[in-house]
Order: structure tokens, then C-alpha cells, then sequence
């Protein structure tokens, strides 16, 4: 099948990922958070649904536990009987009741978070969380600290990235392992376009990648999106 053209707007897609992210402020007390309320303004199960279609959250039995559970008896017919027929017409309710119980489905679940970078994984071999996340976060964890450390990130009012490319500037030692990558870094002419057409190439994947990128640490992303907006629930 051909992939549909389709046209990448940074900005749109900048803001689709903040409102699925979770917005989570740093934390000084504990709270719980509703990780769908970005579904909050549809009905239960619409929302619940529509998770699992983005996410792959799991949000109800499988099919062969509900036949399992009936045969059990925890299913009731009567009920089963009584619903069936609130909802279809007399005639097909026997039709339904052996769809239900003996027709074959395809329950996989696909879904759409995860998909493009498990292919890098499983085709090329290449996990890219576990060859960027543990220096990403030593960064900002550095760049973010609430006033713990000895010595504070250097330049840090002028932004996480100009800071980086100061601290790489004076430095002896590189915080990348090719020349390639140092030199996108220290080129203000970098975008994250030209960058995810390095990575992935053709444009029709571009939103997925980002999707798939930020919900690989969805609690550091949803704080940082939070913090770019309100940087005064930081306490340092």
C-alpha cells in the first residue's frame, strides 16, 4: 500500500504532544495524577478507547477472559440475555450470542506510540533510548537542579540548548561521540526539521517519531513542557 502524503506542521504536532503529555509540575508533595485527562472531555468509554489506540493501554479484559469469566458463571446469562435484548432485535439475539462465544476475532491491539523506533530495535539492532537517555538526563537533571548541587549549570538563564553549546565550546571533552554530531549542535541553524530528516527521512513519519521520542519519557517531557510555560513552579 502506498503512504499517504501527508504535511508536517512543527508547531501543530508541538502542541498535540503537550496536551497528551502529562502535566506534571516538579514535584514537592505528593499527588496523584489522572494520566487521561486529555480524554477528560469525552464520555468513559470513548476516552478509555481512544487511550488504547495511542497509547496501547490495556483498558478492559480480552475477549477469552469475558468467555471464560461466563463459563465460570461470574457472567450471568440472564443479564447477558437482558442486555442483548435492550440492544438488538429479537431475532438476532441468538446470532450475537454465538458471535460472541465462538466466532474468532483479531484482538490484537495495535497502537500508535512506540511503533517507529521498536523497528530501529528489532531491523537495525539499534536501541536508541539506551544509546541517548543516560547522558540526556544527567544534562537536564543538571540543568534543571532545584539548588542541591555544589557548582550550578553554567550560562543557565540563557536557555537549555545555547548552555549546552557554551559548555561544549570550553570544554576538553565532547559530549558526542562523532564530529557530525557536535557540529548540529553548534550550528544555530539546526531546526528539528533538518534533523528529523536526518533520522527518518521521509516526512510522513515525522510526527509519529516525535510521539514515539517523548512518550519514551513521557514524565521528564511532560515536565519540561510544563516548565517552558510556567517557569516559576520551579523552586531554584
Amino acid at each position: 500500500m502506498q503512504q499517504q502524503q501527508t504535511v508536517f506542521e512543527e508547531q501543530h504536532v508541538l502542541h498535540q504532544l503537550k496536551h497528551y503529555l502529562p502535566t506534571q509540575t516538579p514535584i514537592r508533595d505528593f499527588i496523584h495524577h489522572n494520566t487521561l485527562h486529555a480524554f477528560q472531555d469525552t464520555n468513559f468509554f470513548e476516552a478509555i478507547f481512544k487511550a488504547s489506540k495511542i497509547f496501547g493501554y490495556q483498558v478492559t479484559l480480552e475477549l477469552e477472559d469475558y468467555r471464560r469469566l461466563f463459563l465460570m458463571g461470574r457472567i450471568s446469562n440472564e443479564v447477558l440475555q437482558r442486555i442483548l435484548s435492550q440492544n438488538v432485535e429479537t431475532n438476532e439475539v441468538q446470532e450475537w450470542k454465538h458471535r460472541m462465544f465462538h466466532k474468532e476475532y483479531d484482538c490484537n491491539n495495535e497502537f500508535r506510540i512506540g511503533r517507529l523506533r521498536s523497528f530501529w530495535k528489532t531491523n537495525y539492532h539499534i536501541d536508541l533510548d539506551n544509546l541517548v537517555h543516560p547522558l540526556l538526563f544527567r544534562i537536564l537533571c543538571s540543568y534543571l537542579d532545584q539548588g542541591i548541587s555544589i557548582v550550578p549549570f553554567p550560562n543557565i538563564s540563557d536557555g537549555l540548548i545555547d548552555a549546552i553549546r557554551k559548555l561544549e565550546h570550553i570544554s576538553s571533552v565532547s559530549f558526542f561521540q562523532s564530529e557530525r554530531a557536535r557540529n548540529l549542535l553548534m550550528n544555530e541553524e539546526t531546526t528539528i526539521v533538518s534533523l528529523l530528516k536526518i533520522l527518518v527521512g521521509s516526512d510522513n513519519y515525522y510526527e509519529e517519531y516525535l510521539f514515539d521520542q517523548q512518550f519514551a519519557h513521557h514524565g521528564w517531557s511532560g515536565m519540561v513542557a510544563v516548565v517552558e510555560d510556567e517557569p516559576h513552579t520551579l523552586l531554584y
